[in-house]
């Protein structure tokens, strides 16, 4: 069943302040693609949900310009801009069936009640609950009526579909059935999709493109591979990957780096990111950027996954690859790979690394 498709959203200069003194965002600048799925991923307080509100029309920008197409939409409200919300909670209507629940919106719209319930059918078919039509709310499952709100929210056929944490209620297991499914119904309807998280392992998954948000700017907005093999910063780095990114100071590697980085990078680099994949115990042939001479910390292994950690003038690195290494190895020399080695400068910039990997 496809939907007509979504619409590109542009922020111009958005700044929102709360009290006329501080500012919550700053100057944001972006454009979120016509039919594409967008994760707002970031830490509390960075700035997601504000910025879903914002979109929505919920909360009116101090400064700057909303575009939703062509159409300026700063001035106009949530209802006007004609959006579908799905909330954390799901705000459900406990009384009604879940057919009505799912053609409340198309009543309000005072539309005939045949029509509604044919819609509600055909949009109960498309999130699979459409066996579940004569039961109330609360005789579903967490992810059942997840389902009904997104279909709630995709009847009046909005050009834009805004989901602000809508998984977070959920086990484990049901979240990752969820997110393969709202990717599955945001393909088969085309609506352009925003995806607030703060889950990065969800937000890698689920999306096109994913907005990094701290403390009120944007860090990063790209794809989920550019977000982890060329983070423009530090803090995209750490808050990207998991085991979370190895940081050393960069003179802890200066003298192993001198054949491979230029000497003008090497005087500004103050710290070294190095993923824990980077860190081989063979050259590869990927293309090295360092060999090291390290002590070994004996492997553990998780299931399929071994980690070993190595001593490194000071610091303690942590690799993923250091499986089938004799058990009773305790030093040697290691290979650092170009792929998933970084350089960043005083202001945490990206100086170095990013551009070379092996697509």
């Amino acid at each position: 069943m496809k939907e007509r498709t979504g619409l590109k959203v542009t922020f111009k200069d958005v700044t929102l302040s709360y009290d006329g003194k501080k500012d919550t965002l700053k100057h944001l600048n972006f454009e979120i693609p016509d039919g594409a799925l967008v994760s707002l991923l970031g830490p509390s307080g960075g700035g997601k949900t504000t910025t879903l509100n914002l979109i929505s029309g919920l909360l009116p920008a101090t400064k700057g310009q909303i575009f939703f197409g062509d159409t300026d939409v700063t001035k106009k409200d949530a209802l006007a801009r004609k959006v579908g919300m799905v909330f954390q909670n799901y705000a459900l209507y406990p009384h009604l069936s879940v057919r009505d629940n799912i053609a409340f919106p198309l009543k309000m719209q005072k539309v005939k009640k045949a029509d509604r319930y044919k819609r509600a059918e055909e949009l109960a078919k498309l999130v699979h609950v459409d066996d579940q039509l004569d039961k109330k709310p609360g005789e579903l499952s967490g992810g059942q009526q997840q389902r009904v709100a997104i279909a709630r929210a995709l009847a009046k056929s909005p050009s834009l579909l805004l989901l602000d944490e809508p998984l977070s209620n959920l086990d484990a297991r049901l979240r990752i059935e969820m997110r393969q499914e709202i990717r599955r119904i945001q393909r088969e309807t085309g609506v352009t999709t925003i995806f607030v998280t703060h889950d990065q392992d969800e937000a890698l998954h689920i999306s096109d493109h994913i907005m990094v948000l701290a403390h009120g700017s944007i860090q990063q907005f790209s794809t989920p591979t550019a977000l982890y093999e060329a983070p423009s910063n530090l803090f995209v780095a750490k808050f990207i990957g998991e085991p979370v990114i190895n940081t050393l100071p960069a003179d802890a590697l200066r003298a192993d780096l001198v054949a491979s980085v230029p000497a003008s990078i090497l005087a500004r680099a103050v710290t070294a990111g190095v993923r824990s994949e980077a860190i081989v115990p063979f050259d590869n042939g990927q293309g090295m950027v360092a060999t090291i001479h390290a002590g070994l910390r004996q492997t553990q292994k998780f299931g399929r996954e071994a980690t070993a950690e190595l001593t490194y003038n000071g610091a303690v690195l942590l690799s993923t690859e250091m499986a089938g290494l004799p058990t009773a190895q305790t030093e040697g020399d290691f290979f650092l790979t170009k792929a998933g080695f970084f350089l960043f400068d005083e202001a945490g910039a990206l100086i170095f690394g990013g551009d070379d990997h092996d697509q």
